[in-house]
């Protein structure tokens, strides 16, 4: 699982030129009021392009930067790619990484075996690690350790790593032999094997270059997760990876890589990302409002929007790109942009939760709706929404202009978000064409589903201290009702799961028998204030409930309810909405079974 900080806002860029660039950015961003809890850095921050190194004329107040950044509650996240200058460094003295790796023999190596290969990538002349090999990733591991010493990173993002080399095999050309030049080339980029990256014949620990090509970047997460992990050995942190293979997700993240700003792009984002929910790397997402290019306030706008919905959800484009983070804007989209972030970051709770079920179960967290309604044909080609678990429907404006949506809603009882009310008209297995205002992304709720939500705040460090809330979407059945989860820990230790330092809630509603919280799972108490799972109740909305007028309520223990204060408890009679608020001072804690009626 990622760290729960790992599904917030995040912000990058290649090259915000020096440190007070990236103050500026950083300030710009927090004065908008927009949740964001991550700031990165691109290999701008190096010295010379050279890993493990920081530019100390550039960027020589970046440990005080990062400090700014943990003391308000946000995190940092810096590049590295496995390209490894072999030139000293500025100064004239040797680069220690790759003296230290040249001495341990960890390079990816020629046909022969011994002499490392040379490609060019950022840094010119490059070797590249070879992380099948167990000594190379020690090293790996050492050196980002010492870069730790001095940048206290909370997570890396490693890139470039199919290996991308900026020559096709090497300095030197590749060999004419049959690794390098097979009778048949799959459909790649090129007419070369090696076009682009390195000669096929060239030697790792695991076998020749050609049978682990396709392992370079999982071998790079395993061991730049590894190296976290002795980083910080008691914290998840965050690891993003451009390339993957089957099974990454057990390490990484990913993104989908360099796109650009254009409408189409934007689009063709959410296959991407459904695909890499069923390759399992749940944790996925885009470069909101494209990384190549110059984007559009529009674009950019409708970006933010379907972006607060992507699993991995970071802002990020080019060094000759104009600014696109959301302060660089216009008022009208920096309150577009707070609005919706702040739904992504009322819903964490339940985002969560869906990774908890991706882990243990290789279930997906983003999921096309024809994995929820497989029997309906019409949702078996719907690629321009997708759903959040079982229980959210996205429905994103993907094309210029365009000031309505049309949403397919499957044959289930759907409410919006923002208003708790039911869809209207006849709409069960139709097309809907819906509202879509330049300000307003359209979100629906199923019935039956009960999502756990949080109050949000400017970061995840502040919002995971906030009262927790219950929308509650019934279903056609006054028995059955609704049912959903809540998986809780500290969000950043390893091994939550298997200790059982974590708290598992089972919701269960019906307009007959009022909301019902069956703690599961409980780490050992007492629980004082302050720790994790000490968290109140604070509102519960439930939808599609048929009442006669306002009802008395009352919550509690079983065995001990109590009366809600009737000043705290709404009643919406013509949209069948239920609101009860102000429950915090109630003390329903979330770590206590709860049971809430109403007549």
């Amino acid at each position: 699982m990622p760290a729960y900080w790992g599904l917030g806002f995040q912000l990058s860029k290649w090259f915000y030129n020096n440190s007070q660039g990236l103050r500026d950015v950083i300030q710009r961003t927090r004065a908008t009021g927009i949740p964001y809890d991550v700031q990165y850095s691109d290999i701008d921050y190096m010295e010379d392009r050279k890993d493990f190194t920081y530019d100390g004329n550039s960027y020589g107040d970046l440990p005080d930067i990062i400090q700014d950044l943990h003391d308000n509650g946000q995190k940092y996240i810096i590049i590295l790619d496995p390209a490894v200058s072999n030139k000293n460094r500025r100064d004239g003295s040797p680069y220690l990484p790759y003296e230290t790796g040249r001495a341990a023999g960890v390079f990816v190596n020629t046909s022969d075996g011994r002499t490392p290969i040379v490609g060019q990538v950022w840094p010119t002349d490059s070797v590249f690690p070879d992380f099948t090999n167990p000594y190379g990733a020690q090293w790996w591991a050492d050196n980002c350790l010492d870069l730790h010493n001095n940048i206290s990173f909370d997570g890396l993002w490693i890139d470039m790593n199919e290996p991308s080399n900026f020559l096709n095999g090497s300095v030197s050309g590749c060999s004419g032999n049959t690794w390098n030049n097979p009778p048949f080339i799959p459909a790649i980029k090129g007419s070369l094997l090696y076009e682009g990256t390195l000669c096929m014949d060239a030697r790792q620990i695991w076998g020749s270059h050609y049978d682990v090509h396709s392992l370079y970047g999982h071998s790079m997460a395993i061991a730049t997760r590894d190296a976290m992990r002795s980083i910080l050995p008691t914290k998840r942190g965050v690891v993003v990876t451009r390339s993957s293979f089957s099974g990454t997700g057990q390490f990484a993240s990913h993104w989908l890589g360099d796109n650009k700003a254009a409408w189409e792009d934007m689009a063709w984002s959410i296959p991407g990302i459904l695909e890499f929910g069923l390759f399992g790397i749940p944790h996925v997402g885009a470069d909101i409002c494209g990384f190549g290019g110059n984007t559009t306030e529009e674009l950019c706008q409708r970006w933010m929007q379907l972006g607060a919905f992507y699993p991995f959800s970071r802002n990020h484009n080019t060094m000759d790109g104009k600014p696109q983070d959301p302060g660089s804007f216009s008022q009208s989209m920096i309150d577009s942009s707070r609005d919706v972030m702040m739904t992504r970051y009322t819903l964490m709770p339940y985002l969560y939760t869906l990774f908890y079920h991706a882990h243990v179960a290789g279930t997906t967290v983003a999921r096309p709706l024809l994995h929820e309604f497989p029997s309906d044909p019409k949702t078996w080609e719907v690629d321009r929404q997708f759903l959040w678990g079982r229980g959210l429907l996205i429905s994103p404006v993907l094309t210029q202009g365009d000031t309505t949506v049309d949403a397919y809603f499957p044959d289930d009882r759907w409410y919006d978000w923002f208003t708790g009310f039911e869809v209207e008209g006849v709409y069960r297995g139709q097309t809907v064409t819906l509202d879509a205002p330049l300000n307003k992304i359209n979100v629906h709720v199923r019935g039956g589903t009960i999502l756990p939500t949080q109050e949000p705040a400017n970061s995840t460090v502040y919002s995971r201290r906030n009262p927790i809330g219950l929308v509650v979407a019934l279903d056609d059945s006054n028995s059955t009702g609704a049912s959903g989860d809540l998986f809780w820990d500290d969000g950043e230790s390893y091994d939550s799961i298997e200790t059982v330092e974590h708290l598992s809630v089972r919701f269960t509603a019906s307009a007959n028998d009022g909301i019902s919280c069956q703690v599961d799972v409980l780490p050992v108490p007492p629980l004082p204030p302050g720790h994790w799972a000490y968290l109140p109740y604070g509102m519960f909305y439930v939808l599609g409930l048929e009442l006669p007028g306002t009802p008395s309520v009352k919550a509690g223990q079983p065995g001990d309810l109590r009366d809600v204060d009737s000043g705290n408890v709404q009643y919406d009679v013509d949209n069948k909405v239920l609101r009860l608020t102000n429950l915090a001072d109630m003390n329903l804690m979330v770590f206590n079974d709860l049971q809430i009626t109403w007549n």
